[in-house]
């Protein structure tokens, strides 16, 4: 064989090489680089958002209807404790709620969502029927503002991020049909728990709805299907979350709603407690808290689809505006057909708060995988608000009356319109156009 024969035989290395040494890509980097062309729609969607719904009317709608307990308590159970003091059950609960995103977050961007829905439901549902049974604060205090924490802190963003899986152009439409859901709870529960107190008793009431809310966590999961295969993807990208709070916008955004949450859980905590120191009739302070829900539901769908239009972010500073004017009313709400009108509109406004703080926060995120850990810092954050919001307005209302915490609230609320709305300014600068 010649030298130019020897060297014929050699050949240096071609594109079709360099691709054959390369190891083949995991799954997991496959779904990276699609990780935002969903579906949009479909049979697995659409049962995903309705088993969604179902986790938000158990969970969220319950905490919807703590006013009852709030009311309940004060005059009847604990009357020797302040309203703030029973204020800090709930709150414990809802800092719970939005505390558990830190830990929930990461774990349902790794694949862990059946994991944490089974846990969550499992621990709600016995603490649910535990509080039922108990005869001391203390006993309420734990069963109640930390066990029913834990257990929705574990449901609540898993039920939230697992939409996200499915849509993108229409996610707004998605999360608000969602967030329905806690408003349609936040309805029925209080009728229910107002009448069946009056008519079996405390501990039958609790039991009684506990049984309903069994059923619907049972139904929603079974409807829900996580895209893209439920596998545990330990080996998925790690978010950072130092990375996220570098970025003015995710930071003016989470502060922005840190201001609004420590404000519009007045009403849903004390708006019962309100009517009934208003003199209001039994009847109406029955129903106060369902009407209040019942325009958080508007509030819940209609700006959601407005945001796909005009911009998620534009939408949640002007119902931050549109809240603060509503607090500031119910200076005004005297009678019956004043407290029904502020209640209602209320409603829509804080409604509008709670189902766009979302879909702000995820966009904000650069990739799929960043969604859960950036929701899990923003609900770390609500959750010191939550936890320390209507202790605050409590004890202000002990000391100085209803007005007080009706400014407290008012302010704050006014004050998240102002940093979410300098958000929006900077996103528009960035993406050259208004709708953000």
């Amino acid at each position: 064989m010649s030298i130019h024969d020897e060297h014929d035989t050699v050949r240096r290395p071609g594109s079709d090489d360099i691709e054959a040494s390369l190891p083949e890509k995991s799954p997991v980097q496959e779904q990276s680089a699609t990780e935002f062309e969903r579906p949009e729609g479909g049979w697995a969607a659409w049962s995903t958002v309705i088993g969604a719904w179902l986790f938000m009317f158990a969970t969220f709608g319950y905490t919807n209807a703590f006013g009852v307990f709030q009311s309940y308590y004060t005059v009847s159970k604990y009357p020797t404790k302040s309203s703030s003091d029973v204020a800090w059950i709930g709150s414990l609960q809802t800092f719970l709620q939005f505390g558990m995103g830190a830990i929930a977050g990461p774990l349902f961007d790794r694949g862990y969502f059946y994991q944490l829905t089974i846990v969550g439901s499992a621990v709600f549902l016995v603490c649910f029927f535990t509080m039922s049974l108990a005869n001391q604060f203390w006993e309420t205090f734990l069963s109640q503002g930390v066990g029913l924490g834990i257990g929705i802190g574990l449901i609540f963003l898993p039920a939230l991020g697992v939409v996200s899986q499915y849509f993108k152009k229409r996610l707004g439409i998605a999360t608000g049909f969602v967030t329905t859901g806690s408003s349609i709870g936040g309805i029925c529960i209080p009728i229910m728990l107002n009448n069946l107190i009056v008519s079996h008793g405390f501990e039958k009431a609790v039991q009684y709805t506990g049984c309903l809310l069994a059923g619907c966590l049972v139904l929603a999961m079974v409807l829900i299907r996580p895209f893209g295969g439920v596998r545990a993807r330990k080996d998925a990208i790690k978010a950072n979350p130092r990375e996220f709070l570098k970025d003015p916008v995710f930071v003016l955004c989470i502060v922005g709603i840190f201001f609004g949450t420590w404000g519009i859980f007045f009403p849903v905590f004390y708006l019962q407690y309100f009517a009934v120191r208003s003199g209001a009739s039994d009847n109406l302070v029955f129903y106060i808290l369902a009407i209040f829900n019942a325009g958080s539901v508007v509030g819940r769908t209609l700006p959601n689809f407005a945001a796909d239009y005009f911009g998620s972010f534009n939408l949640l500073a002007i119902m931050c505006i549109s809240s603060a004017a509503m607090i500031f009313a119910l200076f005004g709400a005297n009678d019956t057909g004043g407290l029904i009108a502020v209640a209602v509109l209320l409603g829509v406004s804080t409604g509008a708060f709670v189902s766009l703080m979302g879909p702000c926060v995820m966009s904000t995120a650069k990739d799929q995988s960043e969604i859960g850990a950036r929701m899990g810092v923003c609900f770390l954050l609500m959750s010191v608000a939550a936890l320390t919001g209507a202790p605050v307005a409590g004890a202000l209302v002990d000391k100085y009356q209803f007005s007080a915490g009706i400014i407290w609230c008012g302010v704050l609320l006014i004050l998240a319109a102002g940093l979410i709305a300098c958000a929006a300014l900077i996103t528009t600068r960035r993406k050259g156009t208004w709708k953000v």
